[in-house]
């Protein structure tokens, strides 16, 4: 396939979205590449996903992966065959893997220190290539397995600086690229330096791994205080930015987006970028400047939204078929699937956050998740995502007649 480029937009990536980044970037300009996004790789046009079969998902988090037997490959991959088997049961078709929660790799890399919740501290000698085995255990159940990575976390709340290793980014960068708050230590979703990085991170994996795909989640601006980039803010109004603050630090986030779902695309056109924001639209927009009706009904940003509507029938202030709805309404690309993440974590549990009717729900009521998911199919729902695995393995009650209603859905 001939490649035609596009022209070169200068100073900063955050207002760009005319289509993919080259491979090499300066500080100050990105390139573009290939034009024919929506091509497949043999030059004929597709929707990159199939959507013939619903996706039937489950995350695996780092927890999860920092709680399983590892001491040898041998024990872990015995580990997670077991695991992905109980998975099959449910019919489950995708996995959403862990490999980069904290700016740091449970796979080999040249860019990321290694997790410490895989190897003893963080920059540790990994015993194995607990990627490689993923997806090397996976295919033997058939299942599909997406690399999710949390683009700007570097420590989450409480953490302790002392633990970075020499190698993380918490070290080799500092502000304004790096910002360190109450809520953790992040890249700053201004930072044309942190972009480059993160998706050249992506970059890596998609060329060394079997992934079907890259999968990102909720961590968008850590913060709406204005002071962690109003250097950045500064130089764009000095050079006649025209945008408010709200809208300047969307576009932040819209570019890493952008950038990502390119570097997707350039690896294979039917490779899947997919998004998991947090249920409330209004929260993502306004609060985490993630604007999720633009990727939802604009070309190029995404090819699977997964929002996680963890919330109950009876919650007060969110119902989940209210939530539903109105995702389903700004999702309006025919390009973009829609899925739903479902709180299987909830099961058995109060809902503190649910107000006084939906407190209860998860505690007393059976099959909550089974109705949902049969909510999502009557609502043109290409299916759902359970968080998380480790809940697959509970013997709760509830949970237990939850997981056996599962079995046999459709």
């Amino acid at each position: 396939m001939k490649k035609l480029f596009c022209v070169i937009l200068s100073v900063f990536l955050l207002f760009s979205f005319a289509s993919c980044e080259s491979e090499r970037m300066n500080d100050e300009t990105i390139s573009f590449g290939d034009e024919n996004i929506g091509a497949d790789d043999e030059g004929e046009n597709n929707n990159f996903l199939d959507l013939s079969k619903k996706i039937r998902g489950v995350w695996l988090s780092y927890t999860e992966l920092k709680n399983a037997p590892k001491e040898t490959e041998e024990e872990f991959s015995d580990y997670i065959s077991s695991e992905f088997e109980k998975l099959k049961k449910l019919s489950v078709n995708t996995v959403f893997v862990h490999v980069r929660p904290f700016a740091d790799a449970i796979y080999e890399s040249e860019i990321f220190p290694s997790s410490s919740c895989v190897a003893k501290k963080q920059g540790g000698k990994l015993p194995f290539d607990f990627l490689r085995v993923i997806t090397e255990k996976a295919r033997n159940f058939s299942l599909s397995v997406h690399a999710w990575i949390n683009p700007y976390r570097i420590l989450p709340k409480g953490g302790d600086e002392k633990t970075l290793c020499e190698k993380s980014p918490g070290r080799t960068l500092s502000f304004p690229d790096v910002v360190s708050l109450d809520e953790g230590m992040f890249f700053s979703p201004a930072s044309v330096k942190a972009q480059k990085m993160i998706i050249s991170g992506v970059r890596e994996i998609l060329e060394n791994y079997d992934v079907d795909g890259i999968h990102i989640d909720d961590y968008f601006y850590p913060t709406a205080d204005e002071k962690i980039d109003e250097e950045q803010f500064k130089e764009y109004k000095e050079k006649n930015g025209t945008l408010s603050l709200s809208d300047w630090r969307r576009e932040n986030v819209n570019a890493l987006v952008r950038g990502i779902y390119c570097a997707v695309k350039e690896n294979s056109k039917k490779k899947i970028f997919s998004i998991s924001p947090g249920g409330n639209i209004e929260k993502n927009r306004e609060l985490y400047f993630a604007d999720v009706e633009k990727w939802g009904s604009e070309e190029g940003f995404c090819d699977l939204l997964i929002p996680q509507i963890y919330f109950g029938f009876e919650n007060e202030f969110l119902p989940f078929e209210t939530c539903a709805e109105s995702w389903r309404k700004i999702v309006t690309n025919k390009n973009v699937s829609l899925c739903a993440g479902l709180a299987l974590y909830k099961i058995g549990k109060e809902d503190p956050n649910a107000g006084e009717r939906g407190k209860d729900e998860w505690k007393t009521e059976n099959e909550i998740i089974l109705r949902q998911i049969e909510f999502l199919n009557k609502n043109d729902y290409n299916g759902f995502c359970l968080f998380s695995m480790q809940f697959v393995n509970f013997n709760e009650k509830l949970l237990a007649n939850e997981l056996k209603s599962l079995e046999n859905v459709v």
